[in-house]
């Protein structure tokens, strides 16, 4: 069903322009009339009446490349008015890869965004190699949502260079294969390049980017902006102040120099980072007035994770925890019980690096939540705990995990933002919305849907941002950026990716454990969220509150202006 009308609707265009009334008339997919009045011509009619009507909501950043291939339905975006996603980020893609490599960058992927490894290793066909052939493979894929993706630079590196990828920079030779690999990626329809240089694996090794130079990021940069409108994506030591300024700095010269535009985690929104941001915000600035196309991201609700044992990254900064949380199941308990370990932890747990982001360096904001056993105590942080118990926080946690079970989670407080700044980045000309992190960390969170802040809380319930500025933002702004202008707005000759909905309906519903992630494991996802109609190309994959089983999804490449 790619013919339809779209009768009595308040159209917000995606655009910023200010709403209006009219119907919208699809065919094959695409809009072909926009007007009042309009009557059917036998098409399948879908009444607005009451109802804004935009276009359908782009993911910006998700990490759901393998699960695309065991939940095509892609559950919950189009619950919550997506109709398209971008994948690969972080630096992490799962093409090219070949060999051993494969393996290697699989379980880093897996490991930095929690996913399951063995999903990975057997519900993916793995019938490719290189981007182009990855690119084949996903047309074959039907989904609910369309898919973009970009090139992981870490997959890149190791296709390269192997082995020596982990431990030192790139020859002259090999840079500029790596560009010829790039260059055929993109060719064939990536997104564009991520980036990832400072996070580290399962073992605490550095990820291969952190031995990139500028010289191989500059060169790999060049060969982005010979295909504009491709973008690069990339992820700075966002968790260390210091390090994240420093980061931007490097980066945005070498984007200026480029003339690439880019994405990277920029301004940090968190009240407790009020005393910095004017900092972030004059670089900004400076980076912008210096011709450095450098958008910061921007996730505009507060975060509120919950923190498991099952496998986890949250604990990387105390070896002897991240050791037993993402080692051998059935030996986490004895572990735990271990006096050897606990000596080492507690060390290990002292002696940490902190950064401002982490929960662990807060522990009274670490509420112990859900029990496997129901022993409890629940509803006390960790600190608490550790008060009450007379314990180091490491022995109270281990205690408390043994006597709960490896299933039992603590949750974050979540955090509180400065919506003063929110706004100021919303009404900026150069930020990147919708920053969920979808697909990643499944028993952590659902990110998944958590734009919809952006319309419950912003526009309607806080009434600090227009309905018109919303929707742009999560829509027209972000095609624009990706360079994906046949969609994005509502106008005729574009793609009829459009959602309708109430404001008064809608709903951010909290996170719920859906046990259907392959060979055995679960995630967090969410209940629907009150959109009337999840229209993409033309075809209603979401209709009065349950799926269509559709899956028009295409493959996404920006378009040449």
């Amino acid at each position: 069903m790619t013919d339809l009308l779209i009768t009595g609707g308040t159209i917000v265009d995606g655009t910023g322009a200010a709403a209006y009334m009219a119907d919208i008339r699809v065919r094959n997919g695409l809009i072909v009339e926009i007007a009042q009045g309009l009557t059917s011509e036998g098409e399948t009619v879908i009444d607005a009446s009451g109802s804004y009507v935009a276009p359908g909501i782009i993911d910006t950043h998700t990490h759901l490349d393998g699960a695309m291939w065991w939940n095509p339905e892609l559950d919950p975006l189009p619950a919550y008015g997506n109709t398209s996603m971008v994948f690969g980020n972080c630096g992490n893609s799962i093409a090219p890869l070949k060999g051993d490599q494969r393996d290697e960058i699989v379980d880093l992927l897996c490991f930095l965004e929690d996913l399951p490894r063995k999903a990975f290793e057997q519900e993916i066909p793995w019938s490719w190699q290189s981007w182009p052939e990855y690119m084949d493979a996903l047309r074959t894929q039907p989904t609910s949502v369309h898919v973009a993706g970009y090139l992981g630079h870490l997959a890149l590196r190791t296709w390269v260079m192997g082995p020596d990828a982990w431990t030192r920079a790139a020859t002259a030779e090999e840079v500029a294969e790596m560009c010829a690999v790039l260059d055929e990626g993109l060719a064939a329809g990536a997104l564009g390049l991520s980036i990832n240089h400072f996070d580290k694996d399962r073992a605490l090794r550095l990820v291969p980017g952190y031995f990139a130079d500028d010289a191989e990021y500059l060169a790999l940069f060049r060969v982005v902006a010979v295909h504009k409108p491709a973008t690069v994506q990339m992820i700075t030591r966002f968790n260390d102040p210091e390090l994240s300024i420093a980061d931007a700095e490097r980066f945005g010269e070498l984007v200026r120099e480029s003339g690439v535009r880019a994405q990277y985690t920029g301004i940090p929104f968190n009240e407790r980072d009020n005393d910095r941001r004017d900092e972030w915000w004059a670089l900004h600035n400076r980076l912008q007035s210096a011709g450095a196309d450098m958008w910061p991201m921007v996730n505009c609700k507060p975060l509120a994770p919950f923190f498991g044992f099952e496998s986890s990254l949250v604990f990387q900064r105390v070896p002897a925890w991240n050791e037993v949380i993402n080692g051998p199941t059935e030996l986490k308990l004895s572990t735990l019980a271990d006096p050897t370990w606990r000596d080492r932890a507690r060390t290990d747990w002292d002696n940490r690096t902190r950064s401002s982001l982490s929960r662990i360096d807060r522990p009274a904001e670490m509420i112990l939540t859900i029990s496997e056993t129901g022993a409890g105590p629940l509803g006390i942080s960790l600190q608490d705990l550790s008060d009450q118990t007379g314990l180091h926080i490491s022995d109270a946690l281990a205690d408390w995990v043994i006597a709960n079970g490896l299933a039992s989670q603590m949750m974050g407080i979540p955090e509180r933002l400065s919506e003063a700044d929110v706004v100021k980045a919303l009404r900026d000309p150069h930020m990147v919305f919708n920053i969920n992190d979808s697909g990643a960390h499944l028993q952590l969170f659902s990110a998944a849907g958590e734009h919809l802040y952006m319309l419950t809380h912003y526009v309607r319930d806080a009434g600090l941002i227009t309905i018109e500025e919303g929707v742009h933002a999560l829509t027209g702004r972000t095609a624009e950026f990706f360079g994906l202008t046949d969609r994005g707005v509502i106008a005729k000759g574009k793609v009829a990716d459009i959602v309708v909905f109430r404001l008064d309906e809608l709903e951010l519903r909290p996170e719920e454990r859906a046990y259907d992630v392959p060979h055995g494991t679960w995630r967090f996802t969410r209940a629907p969220a009150g959109f009337r109609a999840t229209i993409a190309a033309g075809v209603p994959t979401w209709i009065n509150g349950a799926s269509t089983g559709a899956r028009p999804g295409q493959v996404l490449q920006p378009i040449p202006s």
